[in-house]
């Protein structure tokens, strides 16, 4: 049976097959699917909600655990940098910051953050003036923490928010995990003001590390990301449902060589559980940040960025 694009409709065919879980190796073999008309890739079988939540074990799965001291302090530079409350500060980090990711300090606005893990983003959203709201419909009872932070278990379909309620709704590395990208999207566009700004990060397939780890790259993480955008049809997808796209830009993280590395490892060895001291270790990453910073300056990030606007 012919493969039909879910974001166009144009002839898609079999770019890898027999792919499975190479982090925490729950059951399952799958297909990665390309789009010949606008490259957009995408997993097969696709998965509903309810499938793809034995993927993210509470046990296991990062979102649900206390981040590392390196995720943090990474987080606390990046949001100090946008705060642009320190000139000395921004001159001190300015180098490297093509790698930071962009917090929109905008203190007063209203934020809802989908896929917000355990709300450390939000956390500094919320220490810059930002009223925080977040949504993330897996893992553990919340916290008062969390709590506190606004966060509901919940998933953006099931919220009840009123329509027009923020003025930046926020998807970091969310996007590629959800399987009915449509009414999502719609629903975001609704509950945005007028002006509001979605904010969207997502892997980019056209990314150096791409090319050269193919099915091992770990933007990949086959099943948990169902689809895989660049920024031709990411621009598609979002322009279907009247956002104005204001700005896309490519980077690269050191955990995107790291995470290539350690699924090209996992796939090569016998024992798919052999842990490897160096690789995906706070060490590695700060090895491969030079790589990294060297990579975005060549446009071969593996990490893409939509700002669009409603």
């Amino acid at each position: 049976m012919e493969k039909r694009c879910p974001l166009c409709e144009g002839k898609a065919n079999i770019l890898y097959s027999s792919m499975y879980d190479k982090d925490y190796f729950v059951s399952g073999e799958f297909s990665l699917n390309k789009c010949s008309n606008c490259e957009f890739k995408f997993i097969e079988p696709l998965l509903n909600e309810k499938q793809i939540a034995k993927y993210y074990p509470p046990s296991e799965y990062y979102s649900y655990h206390k981040k590392s001291k390196l995720s943090i302090l990474y987080h606390k530079i990046s949001a100090e940098y946008y705060s642009n409350k320190n000139l000395l500060f921004n001159i001190l980090f300015w180098p490297f910051s093509s790698l930071l990711y962009h917090y929109r300090i905008d203190p007063g606005k209203k934020l809802l953050e989908i896929g917000c893990g355990d709300g450390m983003q939000l956390e500094f959203y919320k220490k810059y003036g930002l009223r925080t709201a977040g949504l993330e419909p897996y893992g553990l009872n919340l916290t008062q923490r969390e709590k506190n932070l606004g966060i509901e278990r919940k998933n953006i379909l099931k919220s009840n928010f009123p329509t027009e309620s923020f003025d930046y709704i926020i998807m970091k590395e969310v996007l590629e995990h959800i399987p009915n990208q449509d009414a999502v999207l719609k629903k975001s566009y609704s509950l945005l003001k007028n002006g509001g700004k979605l904010i969207i990060v997502v892997p980019n397939g056209d990314g150096l590390w791409n090319k050269i780890f193919g099915k091992n790259w770990y933007g990949y993480d086959v099943p948990r990301h169902l689809y895989t955008y660049n920024p031709k049809n990411i621009k598609i997808r979002l322009e279907k449902y009247g956002f104005k796209i204001n700005k896309i830009r490519t980077y690269d993280i050191p955990y995107m060589l790291d995470g290539s590395i350690k699924f090209y490892l996992v796939d090569k060895q016998k024992d798919k559980r052999k842990k490897h001291n160096l690789i995906f270790s706070s060490l590695s990453k700060i090895l491969f940040t030079p790589i990294s910073l060297l990579v975005t300056y060549m446009k071969g990030g593996s990490i893409l960025e939509v700002e669009a606007e409603k």
